[in-house]
């Protein structure tokens, strides 16, 4: 969770849209926003994401009084005991109520849902937002009406790309050649970031009506960090605006006029920093352009 917010604000965005309580009424998928979107009122796009998956036929819930923080954050610092505590929570209201497909909006959190509860035992879908938007595009469900005159850039946050691979189960055991080349029995899967999540985003972009996408050097595994993940923001605010700032101006030197980024975490450390571009959340894009 966010420091200095009250748990009991976290559920205020709720309030007024079509949205169910997932013990209550049956849904079609679970909406996860996550810590930054739900406390962080800058970020405008979750009322708007939640109107707009009504409007395309989607019955849209959520855990109500059990959301609470993926700790996919306190994994990434080291916190692994308060992570497993707080994630086997999540687990068992996700089960409890019988959704078998979880969205979310924070790359952070699909990271920690897909890959972190894996191995405690959680076996559902779970898409990032763009995921999900990509496939209601390709399906008729949503079209755009409106043109943008806007030549937009696109930055991959590290929990959606190179993080961004699916679990994959594995048992097995460790073990060493000639007791010292360490190897596993049978072969481990190994994530090294090349399927993660780099298409989906960037199909949305490509059908928006005006808008051309302009690629950065540094794209898909090989993208520069924004600076705020695994608490970087917090305990090396420095490091964490000096790459913030580098990413911007990569993204500047495109001709871009906008970049475009699918991720709460990696807009809010862009914005800290005074940029020579504009950031836009992708799900602004969509709604602005439907």
């Amino acid at each position: 969770m966010l420091s200095g917010h009250k748990k009991a604000d976290r559920g205020l965005w709720a309030e007024g849209l079509p949205v169910v309580d997932v013990f209550k009424e049956k849904a079609d998928i679970i909406f996860f926003p996550g810590c930054r979107y739900s406390y962080d009122k800058t970020l405008t796009a979750l009322r708007g994401i939640i109107e707009l998956l009504d409007k395309s036929g989607v019955k849209t819930g959520w855990l109500a009084e059990a959301d609470a923080c993926c700790a996919g954050r306190a994994w990434q610092m080291g916190f692994f005991t308060e992570f497993k505590t707080q994630a086997e929570r999540n687990i068992t209201a996700i089960k409890k109520s019988g959704v078998g497909t979880i969205v979310t909006p924070c790359a952070d959190c699909r990271h920690a849902i897909s890959r972190l509860y894996g191995p405690l035992g959680l076996d559902v879908e779970v898409l990032h937002i763009t995921e999900y938007l990509d496939k209601l595009i390709t399906g008729g469900s949503i079209s755009f009406s409106k043109k943008l005159d806007m030549r937009a850039t696109y930055h991959d946050p590290c929990h959606l790309g190179r993080q961004g691979e699916p679990y994959v189960p594995w048992e097995g055991r460790e073990e060493k050649i000639l007791n010292q080349v360490q190897i596993w029995n049978p072969a481990r899967p190994r994530y090294n970031g090349a399927y993660g999540i780099y298409d989906a985003p960037r199909n949305i972009i490509g059908k928006i009506p005006g808008v051309k996408l302009v690629e950065m050097e540094r794209i898909r595994e090989y993208s520069w960090c924004c600076g705020a993940g695994g608490g970087c923001g917090e305990i090396a605010s420095e490091l964490s605006n000096w790459t913030a700032a580098e990413r911007l101006d990569e993204a500047a030197s495109t001709g871009a006029d906008c970049l475009i980024t699918a991720c709460p975490w990696c807009r809010h450390n862009f914005d800290s920093v005074k940029g020579s571009i504009n950031t836009m959340d992708i799900i602004d894009l969509v709604i602005a352009t439907v």
